[in-house]
């Protein structure tokens, strides 16, 4: 009885060295994307804001497009807040902030996420509560703020903030502002973007890694449609379907909508019809933004307009088509 009682001890120790091997087999590396590093200027002082590398598991989860698309469900807008809600408000005035929210956070480096988000906590808010014209930027610096301390390491500084808007919005607004911002939402920051959609769709069609410039691409292509007020009850979904097929269009990539469409359960027609109008503001900013022929005269003095160029890296002029 002794031995067969050593002998089943001895069993059960190989047993749990094999598991301890398989352990110390496994690739527990965390795989920061050092080349994507965060804010290292020196106008910040951060040398330390490293970007994880996408994490295949998570990305072809089975669980992660369901939840997802439930979030989306939860958090979409269903009417436009300029009609119902917002009366010295406009829509303009809408495309102004976001577009110089767009280049706030491109200019601090923030990560991806950060401009989405904080587009999404100004819509909602907007959605319940009307504001005048004055106090827009006020609430775009506290969602941004809001923003950064949920999507970063290194939320972004109040003073900084409030200094890209030449000191018209002061700091004790912002804090103030920041509670009734989170108030407004029920503490609910965790809201599903478009740019939730790109990476797991990418990983699931068989076209979605042809070209890597498709991601690069395509979430250019999101951030802009952030800014366009005509896409504001568009599901964020449907934007990254439209906003992936416009950039395959764009690099010439062999793909199919209906790949996309069948795992967000969109309509086809609808996500062709997102899909040119991103086309559409793609072809206007551009021509927005080419430079004008040089004339034969030179001449000493030089325009605004010459020497105006964007400050942001992801502006659509860099998008190589």
């Amino acid at each position: 009885m002794r031995i067969s009682r050593i002998i089943r001890k001895l069993i059960g120790l190989r047993d749990v060295v094999k598991k301890t091997v398989l352990v110390l087999k496994m690739d527990l590396s965390c795989g920061e994307n050092l080349p994507n590093s965060g804010n290292n200027s020196a106008n910040s002082g951060r040398t330390d804001m490293w970007v994880a590398a996408p994490d295949p598991a998570l990305e072809r989860d089975p669980r992660l497009l369901p939840n997802l698309l439930q979030l989306e469900r939860v958090h979409a807008l269903h009417s436009d807040y300029f009609e119902h809600v917002q009366i010295d408000i406009q829509p303009f005035m809408r495309k102004v902030v976001m577009t110089w929210m767009l280049e706030v956070c491109e200019e601090q480096q923030c990560e991806e996420q950060v401009f989405p988000l904080a587009v999404s906590y100004v819509d909602r808010f907007l959605a319940q509560c009307s504001i005048s014209r004055q106090q827009l930027q006020l609430l775009a610096v506290t969602a941004l703020l809001i923003a950064s301390k949920f999507r970063q390491c290194h939320p972004l500084c109040i003073d900084l903030l409030c200094a890209y808007t030449d000191n018209s919005v002061h700091p004790n607004e912002v804090r103030q502002w920041e509670m009734m911002l989170v108030q407004r939402m029920n503490w609910q920051l965790s809201i599903t973007t478009a740019f939730d959609f790109v990476e797991p769709l990418l990983a699931r069609v068989p076209w979605g890694r042809a070209n890597p410039l498709i991601r690069t691409h395509a979430l250019t292509l999101t951030s802009v449609c952030y800014t366009e007020t005509e896409l504001l009850l568009v599901p964020p979904s449907l934007v990254a379907v439209a906003c992936i097929t416009a950039a395959a269009r764009g690099l010439r990539v062999a793909m199919s909508v209906c790949d996309l469409c069948a795992l967000t359960r969109s309509p086809p027609a609808a996500a062709e019809l997102v899909a040119r109008h991103v086309e559409r503001v793609l072809a206007r900013e551009t021509q927005a933004q080419e430079p004008r022929p040089r004339h034969v005269q030179q001449t000493k003095q030089t325009t605004s307009d010459q020497t105006q160029l964007p400050d942001t890296p992801t502006d659509v002029q860099d998008v190589r088509f």
